[in-house]
């Protein structure tokens, strides 16, 4: 058994701890925590750490195979001068360079206490490195299409790659899924529900307001992009209707499902998805949403909907790092009246919950092997990040 104390403990099924002793099977299994008053543990075995210590992160919003474009793209530029880049440089990136990108960022993400990423592949680029990963992914094929003449190209295609993965993959833990409310057509989005009836769905959602525009009135940079990537393709009108409203009615209202982005989403956005589906998570990315549009989800209207909140990273091409604490202290800048409490259980828990993984991981509960975070640098009286904080892995996850 090992112990460990800290300046402060987050269990994060429970208020914050100041006088505690987390005890650790050997195994990594939780056995529980302890007032250090009341216990009879020999101070000699305690291990004690300056700071923070809460469970592995959980990051749910990662393209990790994009970690190869790490600086290529310019900030602040919009998301459609961003998805142009992006495909501008896609091909000219060997291959040998793009495994080795997921590496190192894979070992960096360990690093800063990921412990579990939800990881969007739309190649088999991360295939071998998930094969031999003690990390746990759960990988979503992406499938974008919006000319319905390609959709059975494009869903084998998906179907081949989902099987690469399932292949070194935990069982349930690969799921196709459509890239965003806007890229896919009705044909191909009917495939993709039929197939995934019980399965986990993410999907990009109001990363901008160009994805109103483009269902209310089929207008905007989205429209023009999809007849520029798909010359012929019959003018799309709009629906006349919010994105989710629009395409909601592929989907089983009891599948977990997670928005990611919410960048520009409002209070009728949320009140339909809550209604509509049982299941409702939803994903930020700070980081990525400044990088690319300069602007942030409205967060105070999530928590005050009591929205089931995880955080995300988005990949290297529209983030500086792969970190969940970085996530946490963007959050906090801008909204400080959220408690570093409340937000770890949106990096842990939260996350957990939504990869189905809660029996295991985003707690100090007994029995769970969550991983052990240790954050450096908190300003512990008032329990707040600082510019030098940092996070590092000191116990991994369990199997």
């Amino acid at each position: 058994m090992h112990y460990f104390s800290a300046s402060c403990i987050i269990p994060v099924t429970g208020e914050p701890l100041y006088n505690s002793v987390l005890a650790v099977a050997a195994n990594g299994s939780i056995e529980g925590v302890y007032d250090a008053d009341e216990t009879d543990i020999p101070g000699n075995e305690i291990q004690h750490f300056e700071g923070v210590l809460c469970p592995g992160f959980v990051n749910t919003h990662c393209h990790l195979e994009l970690s190869w474009a790490k600086g290529l793209i310019p900030a602040g530029a919009g998301l459609d001068s961003f998805v142009r880049e992006l495909e501008k440089y896609k091909k000219s990136v060997a291959w040998g360079k793009r495994l080795n990108s997921v590496a190192v960022t894979a070992f960096e993400m360990a690093q800063s206490g990921s412990v579990a990423t939800a990881d969007i592949s739309n190649s088999n680029d991360t295939v071998s490195f998930k094969g031999k990963s003690k990390q746990y992914f759960h990988t979503f094929v992406e499938v974008f299409g919006s000319n319905p003449a390609y959709a059975d190209i494009v869903f084998d295609k998906a179907l081949r790659l989902k099987a690469e993965f399932m292949a070194v993959s935990q069982p349930g833990s690969v799921s196709i899924v459509p890239h965003a409310t806007y890229s896919v057509s009705d044909r191909l989005f009917s495939k993709i529900a039929q197939a995934g009836k019980n399965e986990l769905i993410s999907i990009h959602h109001q990363e901008s307001a160009d994805e109103n525009d483009f269902f209310l009135n089929g207008s905007g940079p989205i429209a023009d992009r999809r007849a520029g990537f798909n010359p012929g393709i019959e003018v799309y009108k709009g629906t006349g209707k919010r994105p989710l409203e629009s395409i909601a009615g592929y989907f089983d209202a009891e599948q977990r499902i997670l928005f990611v982005h919410n960048t520009v989403t409002e209070t009728q956005d949320i009140d339909f998805a809550e209604s509509y589906f049982k299941q409702a998570f939803w994903c930020i990315c700070p980081n990525a949403n400044l990088y690319i549009e300069n602007a942030l989800p409205d967060i105070r209207l999530f928590r005050s909907k009591g929205c089931r909140i995880t955080l995300g990273t988005d990949s290297l091409a529209s983030n500086r790092q792969i970190s969940i604490l970085e996530e946490i202290r963007t959050i906090q800048d801008h909204f400080p009246e959220i408690p570093l409490a409340e937000l770890i259980r949106w990096g842990t828990l939260n996350g957990a919950e939504f990869i189905g993984m809660e029996h295991k991981l985003g707690s100090f509960t007994k029995d769970k092997k969550p991983g052990i975070v240790l954050i450096e640098n908190v300003d512990i009286p008032t329990l707040k990040l600082t510019s030098k904080s940092n996070s590092r892995l000191i116990i991994p996850a369990g199997e």
